[in-house]
C-alpha cells in the first residue's frame, strides 16, 4: 500500500514527536535502534501499525530483523508484542469478506521472501510454533506459513 506524500510527511512528524528524533523520510525509521523502532510502536494506537509497516516496507535492509528485536533478550518482549497486535490487525476477519485479512497477508510475501532464514525462523516458531527451516527455504516456509493460516483460519 503506498502512502500519499501528505500523509507520510504526517506520519514522519509525529512519530518524531513520539521518538524524540528527526525523521524525515521513511528510511529514518530503518535507521533507529531496534528498540526505539519497537518502542515507537508499543505508543501508537493498533489503527496505526499497518500504515507503520508500510512506510518500512521497502525503506531498507533488515526491517525484518529490527522488527524481531535484532534477536536481542531485552527487546523479546517488545518485539513480541508487536507481532500479537498486528496479526491480530491483519489477520482480523472484516465483515464484508473473510478473505480480506488473507489477501493483506498475500500481498506480503514478497517482503517475508527477502528475510534471512533465521529470522523467518525465530518468528515463526515464537507465534507459530513452526519450523525450523533450512538455509535458503524462505519459499518453503511461506509454504506452510499460508497453508497453517488457511487451516486456521477455516477450524
Amino acid at each position: 500500500m503506498q502512502l500519499p506524500d501528505e500523509v507520510v510527511r504526517q506520519l514522519l512528524l509525529h512519530f518524531s514527536r513520539l521518538t524524540g528524533r528527526k525523521l524525515s523520510c521513511p528510511r529514518d525509521l530503518t535507521e533507529l535502534p531496534s528498540r526505539t523502532l519497537l518502542e515507537l510502536a508499543r505508543k501508537l494506537p493498533d489503527n496505526f501499525l499497518p500504515a507503520l509497516v508500510s512506510l518500512l516496507k521497502g525503506a531498507g535492509e533488515g526491517v525484518f530483523l529490527k522488527l524481531l528485536g535484532e534477536h536481542e533478550e531485552e527487546n523479546r518482549e517488545l518485539s513480541q508484542e508487536f507481532f500479537r497486535r498486528y496479526c491480530a490487525i491483519v489477520l482480523e476477519p472484516e465483515e464484508t469478506s473473510r478473505y480480506n485479512a488473507l489477501f493483506l497477508v498475500e500481498s506480503r510475501r514478497s517482503f517475508f521472501l527477502r528475510q534471512e532464514i533465521e529470522a523467518i525462523n525465530e518468528w515463526m516458531w515464537e507465534l507459530f510454533g513452526l519450523g525450523p527451516f533450512a538455509a535458503a527455504a524462505q519459499e518453503e516456509a511461506w509454504d506452510i506459513l499460508w497453508d497453517h493460516l488457511l487451516r486456521s483460519r477455516n477450524a
